[in-house]
């Protein structure tokens, strides 16, 4: 018994294809077609955030290296969720994320110096420290990361439970560039939002909530 079953982008990007009309069961698609479907795929994977699906790739907490200044660039994977800690004296401490309307609202924030005890993520992927340290603190970092671009031979880093929804995503996409009939257009637009919100609603963590008040 295995337990390992995925599909690469390649057999993906075959999926929504078939589902169009566009390859036959058993064919092999022509390389400007695949070339479409591929890019197809990493429009759907890119978009999945913006209906409320948060990537499971959180970065290891690393270092976080200050020169100078108040600025420090993110990384390259960086999508969101940042939680930056300090070290000082054998004591670790979170810093506070500011909002953007909180960051402006303080017009002396780059006159401050010292150990920094918040921090503001700019639209340019820099985090801007408050106060403005004057010696290197000891900072660690830890991110959601960007999902991988798609690689024919791979499969989508994503769980398991996804790779079956992503073919009729990719069909979705794809469904006016190949001037599929409308019948076509809704059964897979159908498809690909039922199996898409199943997915989601099957990521959001099943936990017990708890609340407390402070006294």
């Amino acid at each position: 018994m295995t337990t390992s079953w995925t599909e690469t982008a390649t057999e993906i990007c075959s999926d929504g294809l078939r589902h169009l009309g566009v390859l036959r069961v058993g064919g092999t698609p022509r390389s400007s077609d695949f070339s479409n479907a591929l890019r197809a795929l990493d429009s759907v994977l890119k978009e999945l955030p913006t209906f409320g699906y948060s990537w499971p790739k959180l970065s290891s907490e690393a270092a976080f290296t200050w020169a100078s200044g108040q600025t420090i660039a993110l990384p390259a994977d960086f999508l969101a969720f940042p939680e930056i800690w300090i070290t000082s004296s054998g004591n670790k401490t979170r810093l506070t994320e500011l909002t953007h309307a909180q960051w402006v609202a303080n017009p002396g924030r780059s006159l401050a110096t010292g150990a920094p005890t918040h921090f503001y993520v700019s639209p340019d992927k820099y985090v801007w420290l408050y106060p403005t340290p004057t010696t290197a603190p000891t900072l660690t970092l830890q991110y959601q990361k960007i999902i991988d671009d798609s690689a024919a031979a791979s499969s989508p880093d994503v769980p398991q439970y996804w790779i079956n929804p992503l073919g009729y995503g990719v069909a979705d996409q794809l469904s006016l560039t190949y001037s599929a009939t409308q019948d076509v257009r809704i059964e897979i637009a159908q498809r690909w939002a039922a199996k898409r919100e199943r997915a989601l609603e099957f990521s959001i963590s099943s936990g017990p909530i708890s609340f407390s008040v402070d006294d």
